[in-house]
């Protein structure tokens, strides 16, 4: 007869780093926290580049941008950093400078309006929920592969469709293209925050009820 398998013990052999449970400290100074933090920063460094008319620099300082927004997240699962900072440093950040980028962009007439329209309303979405969320102690949702992957193409393509404009028309035009099928996938992850929270917050509401239905009857 086949001997019962202690399933609670043992790791099935194709298991992977990405398959166990991330371990979140409540550490402030790690390698990925600070390259959050120095995101940030080069929002004011990408603004004052951009009015003082060095748009090469700025261009540079939005692909540094880029770069550490891939770097402190992929840090943070190798080297096991994963912070209670970091869930919010590093989505605060991809939103703050995504709102200075397009707006900037749209006064010097590289991106039309209607997409930063776009954009703004996605995050504004996405705010108000998760502030509702937090009226019923749900978390922040975290960031997701598709919201990741949307980020990175808004990085791509507005940078390009910055440096196409009024030089190559052809280019600047793939740019635009590029960075509205960025939008789509930018709503189609903040569709997928806005399901999570509700869910969580219909959970919530669950339980609590069967909490305070148990109490009565005790």
């Amino acid at each position: 007869m086949e001997e019962p398998r202690d399933l609670e013990s043992k790791t099935p052999p194709e298991a992977t780093a990405r398959d166990l449970p991330v371990r979140v400290s409540s550490a402030v100074w790690t390698v990925p926290n600070v390259i959050s933090m120095v995101r940030i920063g080069l929002i004011g460094v990408f603004g004052w580049l951009l009015v003082a008319g060095y748009d090469l620099w700025a261009v540079g300082a939005l692909v540094a941008a880029g770069v550490s927004d891939f770097l402190d997240g992929f840090l943070a699962r190798r080297w096991q950093q994963v912070t209670v900072l970091g869930r919010l440093l590093d989505p605060a950040a991809d939103r703050l400078l995504t709102i200075v980028v397009v707006i900037a962009l749209a006064l010097r007439g590289a991106v039309p309006w209607w997409l930063v329209a776009i954009l703004l309303a996605r995050d504004a979405m996405v705010a108000t929920v998760v502030l509702v969320g937090r009226t019923h102690h749900v978390s922040t949702p975290q960031v997701t592969f598709t919201g990741k992957a949307a980020t990175a193409a808004l990085y791509v393509f507005l940078p390009l469709a910055f440096l196409a404009h009024d030089r190559w028309d052809g280019v600047h035009v793939a740019a635009i293209i590029g960075a509205c099928a960025a939008a789509g996938l930018y709503w189609i992850s903040g569709i997928a925050y806005v399901r999570d929270v509700s869910q969580r917050s219909h959970s919530g509401t669950i339980g609590a009820s069967a909490r305070r239905g148990q109490e009565h009857l005790g």
